[in-house]
């Protein structure tokens, strides 16, 4: 981690412009090396009742022989992009445990690895036919801030949209790798159908289509997000919780100002949807229509925290991010702060009793 952190530094302050380096590939081996070591930490250390379900399952009693491990490490679907896969998963697909089945049953990789590449070409299509006017500085250009404020936001959305494009491309083409190899079989669903998303590391209708920001983060870089829990959430005082994963997060992505501002605006905006769920959800349980009216209002307010929190990220400067965000006048902080704050004096949520009665009634998001 330190020495990720010493090149993510020579690209902040020496390089002054983007590179393509080696800070992908050392970013996708950090991963490894760290939830290797607290899988070894937790088989060797803890004590089997202090571990949750998914630490016994991927806690490791033994260290890896050196071929095993550099196998792991250097593993050619994985090394350049992501995503991340586990010890205990690499060592199963190794030795064709992955694919044991039954006699009654096999499983092949050629549909979903077909339908992953065909949908990463229909990205490459998108990225190649926008180009460059998909520049996500340009929603601070003068020429576009000129416009009316609804197209203005429309640019502004379809901007964030076509950064996300770009990952789903890379993500979606190195899963497609993946299970070509044989790689990311995931069991069967509840029909009996083979499931190759273990390694999947995005969603990208889930993504789209969330009624949420917790759907949202949990459809994207899926296997980053696990491994934020491994190493961090699950293993810091609960009130520190968010925070510190959050800032891990930015820390692992790098030292330009806009990842913390988009890590630490989404951390306030994890908080404030927490609080709103809890005041207002159960206000709105009563009929399909009232439901559907909260999904419709949600979904809305999902895509303009998301769009809002991501734009310095894609920017990855401080400056053109702090100049959006003073152009709409802070408003998703506002808000954010405003219902941590007050919401829960003005729409108190429910006793938990009746909380408790609307969590087994109800499928949680």
């Amino acid at each position: 981690m330190g020495y990720l952190i010493f090149i993510h530094w020579y690209r902040w302050y020496v390089l002054t412009a983007y590179y393509i380096d080696v800070t992908g590939p050392l970013m996708v081996l950090v991963q490894k090396t760290t939830v290797l070591a607290f899988s070894l930490h937790d088989g060797k250390v803890k004590k089997k009742e202090e571990l949750n379900e998914i630490q016994k399952r991927e806690a490791i009693s033994n260290v890896p022989p050196i071929l095993d491990y550099l196998g792991y490490m250097f593993q050619f679907q994985t090394i350049l992009t992501g995503p991340l896969c586990f010890y205990t998963d690499f060592q199963r697909f190794i030795s064709g445990e992955n694919l044991k089945v039954g006699e009654n049953k096999t499983v092949t990789p050629w549909k979903p690895a077909i339908s992953k590449m065909i949908f990463s070409i229909f990205c490459l299509i998108m990225i190649i036919y926008f180009g460059r006017s998909i520049d996500p500085t340009l929603v601070a250009d003068p020429k576009y801030l000129a416009m009316p404020w609804y197209k203005w936001a429309v640019f502004f959305f379809f901007c964030i949209f076509m950064q996300r494009v770009q990952y789903y491309y890379a993500w979606v083409l190195a899963d497609a790798v993946c299970n070509l190899s044989g790689f990311g079989f995931n069991g069967f669903d509840k029909d009996g159908e083979p499931k190759w998303d273990l390694v999947s590391n995005v969603d990208p209708y889930k993504v789209e289509m969330a009624l949420s920001f917790k759907e949202t983060l949990d459809a994207w870089n899926c296997t980053t997000m696990y491994w934020l829990r491994r190493v961090a959430y699950d293993r810091v005082p609960k009130r520190w919780k968010t925070f510190s994963t959050y800032l891990l997060s930015a820390m692992w992505h790098g030292l330009f100002v806009g990842y913390y501002m988009t890590f630490l605006t989404g951390a306030l905006i994890t908080i404030s949807a927490r609080t709103v769920r809890r005041c207002v959800r159960w206000r709105f349980q009563n009929s399909k229509s009232s439901r559907f009216f909260y999904d419709v209002l949600t979904f809305l307010a999902t895509k303009v925290a998301l769009a809002y929190a991501t734009y310095p990220f894609v920017t990855i400067h401080f400056n053109p991010g702090f100049f959006i965000y003073k152009r709409v006048y802070f408003f998703v902080h506002i808000l954010a702060i405003l219902s941590i704050l007050l919401l829960p004096k003005i729409l108190p949520p429910p006793k938990s009793d009746k909380l408790d009665k609307e969590r087994n009634g109800l499928k949680e998001e």
